[in-house]
């Protein structure tokens, strides 16, 4: 059985491994020269940046595809948790989320002044929902059977019923106070959502940083996509590149896929592009004014002449005000002025993705998903405020330290990867409905197309776009 799929990213490669070990004729379609699609790297003048996605979650499950495919995960690549896993800098002071729990209660206790046993209370109630939800929500297609709705009904009862009509922001004011709050509001954003917005159950998201951990693998993100177009090139599946897909229609029971050089004929075909860029490759209308997506990004990739003491792999500098900044973003469609700033150094373990004395900042700040919103002026603006709190903050002047400089924006993002306006995880998760409206891994109309990747169930993030590929691929081995 012959099998197309349009994209190289995390749940297209997932997806194609697992079919080809089946036994299934795979091909990938990729329209850059690149595979890994916004986990991909960039490599001048000394510096090396992974361009995406920059923690490692769920590594079972990376483990568990490697498995099923006969593989061992240590031949492919390797990883280590770490710890902390990320430093928040709040107001003149800095606090760390440990590997251990029990080490980052303390830590809230002693740093923020939130007694240990309350946080530990409010971190075992998630767990408790979040078990429940990964079993229902992110192992599985969905499916409105028996099994889903006795789950579904304990899970109701877990999470409680106002914690589905309330936000995430408004539950965590039990905690009663104010830095703990902000932290555990930002797990929000892990799905490109308002805090302010999202239902309060998704306070569990928290659970796979801080319970499950976090992880690094060697030589950073782009190892994971390496390691995975490595797998599909072992188990026999087959790679085009630049070959971008102008449009497709379904005819006859096939799929006519059409690029500038031919037109393809498939009875399966698998998008691992968005979802939104899948429908308009379809000729299907998009209503974009309901559009409700997720956030977008504006990442500098910075070489500095820099080695910093009190930064980590992982560091947020906080907005002053949380809650305005969430609202500039989906209530006016501006890039806020005060940015909370998320800064990511690899060379932190890998002394090789820079020179000598010298440091990799992936530096990122949300926006909305506008095409528009990232203008040179705007830019400027955003690039000059971070470089003050970086000065404020964290004491590192960075305004004669930065050597080498790209930016990536909505437009960009969109250019390189197919992010429908930028978008990083396709619709927002801004309300209930939004969430169970999630985009299926199955077209509503024609059977046998399938997508897969972060635009869709069970959600963003390179795990959960990983977890897309598996379930697809193995709907299409169960049906054949």
């Amino acid at each position: 059985m012959k099998v197309y799929i349009l994209g190289s990213g995390i749940g297209g490669m997932s997806c194609a491994a697992v079919l080809a070990n089946k036994g299934f004729e795979v091909t990938v379609l990729e329209q850059n020269s690149y595979f890994g699609g916004k986990a991909h790297r960039i490599s001048e003048e000394g510096f090396v940046f992974d361009t995406g996605p920059c923690l490692l979650t769920y590594p079972d499950w990376f483990n568990e595809l490697f498995n099923a495919c006969g593989k061992n995960l240590k031949d492919y690549f390797h990883y280590q948790r770490l710890d902390p896993i990320t430093r928040y800098f709040l107001d003149n002071q800095h606090v760390n989320v440990a590997s251990d729990i029990n080490q980052t209660a303390i830590n809230f206790e002693n740093k923020l002044g939130l007694k240990k046993i309350v946080f530990l209370n409010y971190i075992k109630r998630w767990v408790r929902i979040y078990k429940i939800s990964e079993k229902i929500f992110l192992l599985n297609e969905l499916k409105f059977n028996f099994f889903f709705l006795k789950n579904a009904f304990v899970w109701i009862f877990k999470a409680g019923v106002i914690n589905i009509f309330t936000s995430v922001a408004y539950y965590n004011k039990v905690l009663k106070n104010k830095a703990v709050e902000k932290i555990m509001n930002r797990f929000a954003t892990y799905t490109g959502s308002s805090p302010y917005k999202t239902p309060a159950f998704m306070n569990q998201l928290a659970v796979v940083e801080m319970i499950n951990g976090g992880y690094y693998p060697s030589d950073g993100i782009h190892s994971i996509s390496k390691a995975l177009f490595k797998l599909c090139k072992d188990v026999g599946v087959e790679f085009q590149f630049n070959y971008k897909i102008d449009n497709i229609k379904y005819e006859s029971n096939l799929f006519k896929i059409y690029s500038k050089n031919e037109v393809i004929f498939s009875k399966y075909l698998v998008s691992n592009i968005d979802y939104y860029k899948t429908q308009l490759l379809l000729n299907r209308k998009i209503n974009r004014k309901k559009l409700k997506l997720s956030t977008s990004a504006i990442v500098f990739y910075w070489g500095v002449k820099v080695k910093s003491s009190n930064l980590e792999l992982h560091n947020i500098i906080f907005s002053e005000d949380y809650k305005n900044e969430f609202s500039q973003i989906f209530d006016h469609n501006l890039i806020p002025n005060d940015p909370t700033i998320y800064i990511n150094i690899t060379s932190k373990f890998d002394q090789n993705h820079a020179p000598e004395n010298c440091e990799n900042w992936f530096v990122m700040i949300n926006t909305p998903a506008n095409l528009n919103v990232a203008s040179q002026e705007n830019i400027k603006r955003t690039k000059d405020f971070i470089i003050s709190k970086v000065k404020d903050k964290v004491g590192i002047n960075l305004s004669k330290s930065i050597i080498f400089e790209k930016i990536l924006t909505p437009k960009s993002l969109e250019n390189n990867t197919g992010s429908f306006n930028g978008s990083l995880y396709g619709d927002n998760q801004n309300s209930l409905m939004s969430i169970i409206k999630r985009k299926k891994n199955r077209d509503y109309k024609l059977k046998n197309l399938y997508y897969v990747g972060g635009t869709v169930h069970p959600g963003g993030g390179m795990p959960l776009a990983l977890r897309s590929g598996m379930n697809v691929a193995k709907k299409i081995i169960d049906e054949n």
